[in-house]
């Protein structure tokens, strides 16, 4: 592998790193057949970054020239995943918060909710008693609006004559 593969190698790799999961499968997907180019593996990776001295045994040692200062660019790596290690423990504290909130809000709205249909119920019930009101009261002078024209359909007595 001559040096511009291994720059090409280590940015795809930087690209596994990607919180976007299909970018980073794609950069591993390629990195995988870079590698294979030369009979290489991702176990030959692991192994030089954990141990540089067996690079001698690996059939292309000059892939592995970017690993050079191997602590350095573990510690720089550690830092990194740290911090975003930190930056996640901070979204998941606040997406705790926002959750805590949301609940609340929940039991509110279905308190209210319950108060409205208990009022609703109150309403109906209030508005079925008027209606049966009002059609026993148009019932009751319905009849005594024909009582009164009985009474007054009714022949006048003949004692004027």
């Amino acid at each position: 592998m001559d040096d511009r593969s291994t720059q090409q190698l280590d940015k795809i790799l930087a690209l596994a790193d990607s919180s976007h999961d299909a970018e980073a499968l794609v950069a591993v997907r390629k990195a995988r057949q870079m590698l294979s180019k030369d009979g290489l593996r991702f176990s030959d990776l692991a192994k030089v970054a954990a141990y540089p001295a067996c690079l001698k045994n690996v059939k292309s040692p000059s892939a592995f020239s970017f690993l050079s200062g191997g602590r350095e660019y573990m510690a720089s790596q550690i830092a990194h995943l740290k911090q975003r290690a930190e930056d996640l423990a901070q979204q998941l504290q606040t997406q705790d918060m926002q959750m805590i909130f949301w609940k609340r809000r929940i039991t509110e709205l279905e308190g209210d909710n319950l108060k409205y249909k208990e009022e609703i119920e109150k309403w109906k019930r209030l508005a079925q008693e008027t209606a049966d009101k009002l059609w026993e009261l148009g019932n009751s002078i319905e009849k005594e609006e024909k009582e009164a024209v009985k009474v007054a359909e009714r022949p006048k007595s003949k004692k004027a004559s």
